[in-house]
């Protein structure tokens, strides 16, 4: 897991500069600060498991985003690639032990960092309707060292950390530096991606400043195919073919630019007492095409190619508008009519773009008194927020009135935090010193949901009409309202809601023997808006010899509702086989959502027990085996779609003041709707050794996890939505990675393993279909040029693997007789264009290579 030896620190301390073992040398012991107060606890001898990565660690990794670095790294942790699903292309949501990212406490120095600003309304099964941390705002180049505790310590540090604790430790030098310039792309041609960045160490008095800072520019990647509407639209009208992009959308990363900034400091007042700072701020841009609005309806080949089918034009947009009124308040269906054919004749791909900027500043003191008692004191503020645009799109029920760029509005998380943190040893007469560690916590976190410009939501005076013809009957025409794809936050969507809570927590830790280390904690936690909770923990470990202990935990947690959670509202298009609906997201204290079931939310509670062995035969081998189960009841997710197809629901929504209440066909909420058992098992396996032909590191890592629903509401839980969280994420992962190094040559070489999946879906999407397992290479070479220039090549995904095609049971029935397959012999893609898994663990993407030289001062 690592090549490097930290010095001791306080269990809220940052990283510590570490210290390069040579050939000789056993395995360096890293001393851990997360799952423990106590400052003298190693890897191998903490009683619950944790991973610690160096900054060499990380130095050699392929990908910019952080998200990516911990899937290399961690079995146990998974994320995606989105596409096409609004805000989740572009912060990714991630899991850790196939739960969802808020139930993974995420620490920056040993506090709190704040969420992102994005509630996930997509991102797939596990992460919809979670508001989790943005990893990729922590830059590789600020860490020294990054810390996974893989058990829950809702106990120790509060709500989220259901699944784990990640904390990150940010480099203390306060002299020297490093520059890194990195330059790849895709094997297949594209998402070249540029990555600069750089790290230097200042002195302050006898304290230091740290400042890291990186620039990323990626551009977008295609891996999908055209659109069977836009295929056979080209070859219906070739005078339209050549305005139609081929793919009419791209399926794929997103176009990216970021710069971002992490500060870490600190000043020694007098001998024990240090005054700390640390903070960051950084911004983001990423595009992404949503999908392709057909402008006609037009006739093609059929899925299987052996006929012809029917495609049609975008309903709700290209409408035909009747423009003139007769006396009666009805529209003349012989008078002027307007399409927006006439503005976009070939059909059009919105653009949609996030703009992300993040900040957060902490400033702290921690020291001793004269009587032993170690103090922290701190506060900290973090905030995230999200503008969304969209361009190359129009407002239907605006008609021709309709701007094509629209401001959708912002999104905000704020959170405060003041701790105040204690620790005491005293002999008690038992083998060590008892740790008794006890502390305050005052939190304030606020979300807010800004207006966007009013031709984004605007309701249109084509939103609606009744049109009359010569005989005087009538029909009508409704257009969608709002900017078509991702119509903007109007007045009824914004909202500025804020939420305190307060904490208390003890926390005990000695050796009873030399060989029996049992440590217990309590939290108290009270929370404005649900009231309080209790929480405990307890764990044991126990040494037969220096060569064989085992390890075991007990604990409670919860997760209390964010503020995000509870008040968020969307509106979207998806689809469901070929066709285009609209869908609400609304919050639960929504009257139209309460029509259909919604209740107030409650936090999620957990249980937790793990029990593990740890073997370390000789001082070159480590091996760690560690069982877990955790439950998790109340589970807050999205509900499953309630469609809207009555015109008696369609007239309570108008009654209940939906604006839309005419074009809406899907609603969904928030909901602590089912419960969920996890089990699983962690083997981590670390050999260190040095030889005449060089030094060898050897880490070999498993995850076997399993998720079952065990209780759920069947009118709001989906068949599809229960199938996807139990089978979507691998149940088997495993990594080998082997550096070597001599002199001045190092080879790191990694084999990653992917259990199979299986995707659950609608017959229409093309039914249920299983993915088969993958194995993925990555290799690097790197060379000392000089004492201060180290150059490198590499591969990501060495051999150009992909995973299984998304192609649903080829000639396969379904009930009634109902084909599953939903892809296109014609354009050798689904009715969207995907031709992979939108959210497969390896990526689709391929193989990437890269070129990288870093220059140290």
């Amino acid at each position: 897991m690592t090549s490097a030896i930290a010095t001791p620190a306080l269990a809220q301390e940052g990283g510590s500069a570490p210290v390069t073992a040579t050939p000789e040398e056993a395995p360096p012991e890293d001393i851990v600060v997360v799952g423990t107060r106590r400052t003298d606890r190693t890897v191998a001898e903490s009683a619950v498991p944790v991973d610690v990565f160096d900054s060499a660690t990380l130095g050699q990794q392929a990908p910019a985003d952080m998200n990516t670095v911990l899937r290399n790294l961690i079995p146990s942790f998974n994320v995606g690639r989105f596409v096409s699903s609004d805000g989740s292309a572009i912060v990714r949501p991630a899991t850790l032990r196939g739960l969802p990212p808020d139930e993974v406490l995420v620490l920056v120095n040993g506090k709190r960092r704040h969420r992102s600003a994005l509630v996930q309304l997509a991102g797939g099964s596990l992460a919809a309707g979670s508001q989790g941390v943005d990893l990729a705002q922590i830059p590789a180049i600020a860490i020294d060292r990054i810390e996974v505790l893989r058990d829950g310590a809702a106990a120790q540090y509060g709500s989220d950390a259901i699944a784990g604790v990640i904390n990150y430790g940010l480099k203390r030098n306060r002299e020297g530096g490093s520059l890194t310039a990195r330059y790849g792309q895709f094997y297949a041609g594209d998402g070249e991606n540029i990555q600069v960045a750089g790290n230097v160490g200042l002195g302050l008095g006898d304290g230091f400043v740290s400042i890291s800072g990186e620039y990323v520019k990626a551009q977008q990647t295609s891996r999908g195919g055209q659109r069977i509407g836009a295929f056979a639209l080209a070859a219906a009208r070739p005078d339209l073919a050549e305005d139609i992009r081929d793919p009419a959308q791209l399926r794929g990363d997103p176009a990216i630019e970021s710069g971002r900034i992490f500060v870490n400091g600190g000043l020694p007042l007098g001998e024990k007492d240090e005054l700390y700072f640390f903070g960051n701020w950084g911004r983001s841009h990423s595009e992404i095409d949503f999908n392709y609005r057909q402008p006609v309806t037009v006739t093609g080949p059929n899925r299987f190619g052996t006929g012809n089918a029917t495609y049609g034009y975008a309903s709700g947009v290209y409408e035909t508008l009747y423009l003139d009124r007769l006396a009666n308040g009805n529209y003349d269906a012989n008078g002027r009519t307007f399409n927006f054919t006439s503005v976009f004749p070939a059909g059009f791909t919105p653009r949609f773009i996030g703009d992300v900027d993040d900040l957060s500043a902490a400033v702290g003191y921690r020291g001793e008194t004269g009587f032993g008692l170690k103090y922290d004191l701190s506060a900290s503020y973090g905030q995230s927020r999200i503008d969304f645009s969209m361009n190359d799109t129009v407002n239907p029920s605006m008609g021709p009135d309709s701007p094509t760029d629209f401001y959708l509005g912002r999104l905000e998380q704020r959170e405060t935090n003041f701790n105040a943190d204690f620790v005491q040893t005293a002999n008690i007469g038992i083998a060590s010193p008892l740790t008794i560690a006890f502390g305050l916590e005052a939190r304030e976190e606020a979300y807010t949901i800004g207006l966007g410009d009013p031709a984004s939501y605007e309701v249109g005076p084509f939103a609606f009409r009744r049109v009359q013809r010569s005989d005087g009957s009538t029909f009508n025409v409704t257009q969608q309202v709002g900017a078509n794809g991702f119509p903007g936050y109007g007045p009824d969507a914004t909202v500025d809601r804020s939420r305190q809570s307060f904490a208390g927590y003890l926390d005990v830790e000695g050796d009873v023997t030399e060989a029996l280390t049992l440590a217990g904690a309590i939290r108290y936690e009270y929370f404005a808006d649900f009231g309080g909770t209790t929480n405990i923990k307890g764990t044991a470990r126990y040494a037969f010899s220096p060569a064989v202990a085992v390890r075991a935990a007990a604990s409670t947690g919860f997760r209390a509702p964010t503020p995000g959670q509870s008040y968020t509202t969307n509106i979207a298009t998806a689809f469901v086989g070929g066709n285009p609906v609209e869908t609400a997201t609304l919050p639960p204290s929504s009257p139209a959502a309460q029509l259909f079931g919604a209740r107030a939310l409650a936090p999620e509670t957990s249980v937790n027990l793990s029990g593990g062995i740890v073997l370390t035969p000789v001082r070159a081998l480590t091996v760690t085996i560690d069982a877990y189960q955790i439950d998790v009841s109340d589970r807050i997710g999205m509900s499953g779609n309630f469609d809207i197809t009555t015109q008696a629901r369609r007239d309570q929504l108008r009654t209940l003041g939906v604006e839309n209440w005419a074009s809406l066909g899907r609603l969904r909420y928030f909901t602590n709707a089912f419960d969920t058992r996890t089990r699983g098992i962690d083997l981590v396996l670390n050999h260190v050794t040095g030889t005449d032909y060089g030094r060898f590191n050897t880490v070999f890592a498993m995850n076997y996890n399993r998720t079952e629903v065990t209780a759920f509401n069947p009118t709001i839980i989906t068949r599809e939505r229960r199938g996807d969280i139990e089978n979507l994420t691998p149940r088997v992962r495993a990594n080998l990675s082997e550096s070597w190094s001599d002199g001045p040559l190092a080879v790191t070489a990694r084999a990653q393993y992917y259990g199979p999946i299986t995707s659950f879906d609608l017959p229409a999407n093309g039914g249920d279909k299983r993915f088969g397992s993958e194995v993925m290479f990555d290799l690097e070479v790197s060379y000392q040029v000089t004492r201060a220039i180290r150059v490198a090549v590499g591969a990501e995904n060495l051999f150009d693997n992909y995973p299984d095609r998304d192609f649903r049971a080829t000639g396969g029935t379904g009930a009634g007789g109902t084909p599953l397959q939903n892809y296109f012999l014609a354009t050798d893609a689904t009715v969207a264009g995907d031709r992979y898994l939108g959210n497969a663990p390896t990526g689709f993407n391929g193989g990437f290579w890269y070129a990288r030289a870093q220059l140290t001062f």
